[in-house]
């Protein structure tokens, strides 16, 4: 504690607030306010962008496998984890925070995002939730896709970005054609 009460700021778990319950040595006493801005995301530079924007087509190409495969639970784990809550979640918190000029905290896995987000944003997430037939998951795969796309595009022009259209209208294809063939496809 002593140490942290040398420190010209307060570490980010403490920033986000603290009580002290006991401080019989006083070592708290000139501990600075809390800012409550250590979790507030910082707007992404325009490499992190397209990185995001890279990755979450990288892991459709997955779902597009497993779907194919009919392997449930490898798929779900790439279209509700590696796109929806690590792809399209940072977008969503992106989006926001161009709403609320950079000063909103978003909660841990998306906590938080339903009273954040507009409502219609919000029901074409809930409509890329499904269970387990296969069918039901193709449409989920491209819903995602079309509420990232939407969101991404936000999040550019705000931002002064540049959204990869060529990139998403080859994996849409990609993923067209596999669903069409029911197979994956692969260059000869």
């Amino acid at each position: 504690m002593k140490q942290i009460a040398e420190e010209s700021g307060l570490p980010r778990e403490l920033d986000i607030g603290y009580s002290v319950l006991l401080d019989k040595e006083h070592l708290t006493d000139q501990l600075p306010t809390p800012t409550h801005k250590a979790h507030i995301p910082a707007p992404p530079t325009e490499a992190e962008f397209q990185t995001l924007v890279e990755e979450l087509f990288h892991e459709s190409t997955y779902v597009a496998k497993h779907l194919s495969r009919g392997d449930l639970m490898p798929l779900k784990y790439n279209l509700d984890q590696g796109m929806k809550q690590v792809s399209l979640r940072q977008m969503l918190e992106w989006r926001i925070e161009i709403d609320h000029h950079w000063s909103v905290k978003p909660g841990a896995y998306g906590k938080g995002l339903k009273k954040l987000l507009k409502p219609s944003i919000w029901r074409e997430l809930e409509q890329t939730y499904v269970g387990p037939m296969l069918e039901d998951n193709w449409d989920a795969l491209f819903r995602t896709i079309s509420l990232f796309r939407k969101v991404a595009n936000e999040v550019a022009g705000f931002l002064g970005f540049r959204y990869p259209d060529e990139l998403d209208q080859r994996v849409v294809r990609y993923l067209q054609q596999v669903r069409t063939s029911g197979r994956p496809l692969t260059r000869n």
